[in-house]
């Protein structure tokens, strides 16, 4: 990579990649430990991307690899693993302005949404060109800032809840 390719893009990139594996083993786990887990790895995953920094804007749309299918088999994945815990109640939705009441919200659909553009981005990285990378980068970024950043919070409020009542294998 270029010498002039941010330390912090590097690092968010290593994470997006480990967190697109994990979600795409999500079955594979008891859900005791992919809550426990998903707990620790959402926070690192916002951390790295708000130090991300790409050099340039993406001005264009870019080719993406998670289309429509790939998005609803994740989310009815991680809505398998979660159960009846999926569904969670908030009052900082992007829809709170529509309502005079909290809004009833997926976790699944939640990190589905991180996941669709942190997969997109993983994937045009893996193409090799500089050039797209930082491309791709800056639109990640961009969608955090927009939307999925809150989108990872909110889950994490409600992974939280989950957690901290003891309905996972915390220790």
């Amino acid at each position: 990579m270029k010498e002039n390719f941010a330390k912090g893009s590097i690092e968010f990139l290593t994470v997006a990649v480990e967190f697109c594996k994990f979600i795409e083993q999500a079955e594979d786990l008891r859900p005791d430990d992919f809550t426990d887990k998903l707990s620790k790895l959402l926070p690192f995953l916002y951390l790295k991307a708000s130090l991300a920094e790409p050099n340039s804007v993406c001005e264009e749309s870019l080719e993406h690899s998670v289309d429509e299918l790939t998005y609803t088999s994740v989310r009815n994945a991680l809505e398998g693993v979660f159960g009846e815990q999926d569904r969670y109640l908030t009052a900082s939705h992007p829809d709170i302005k529509l309502s005079d009441s909290v809004i009833n919200a997926s976790i699944s659909e939640d990190v589905a949404d991180v996941y669709q553009s942190v997969k997109n981005f993983v994937d045009l990285a893996r193409l090799g060109d500089e050039e797209l990378l930082d491309r791709a980068l800056a639109e990640c970024k961009s969608d955090f800032r927009e939307y999925w950043g809150a989108r990872l919070l909110n889950a994490l409020v409600a992974i939280h809840d989950i957690v901290s009542k003891g309905n996972t294998a915390q220790e």
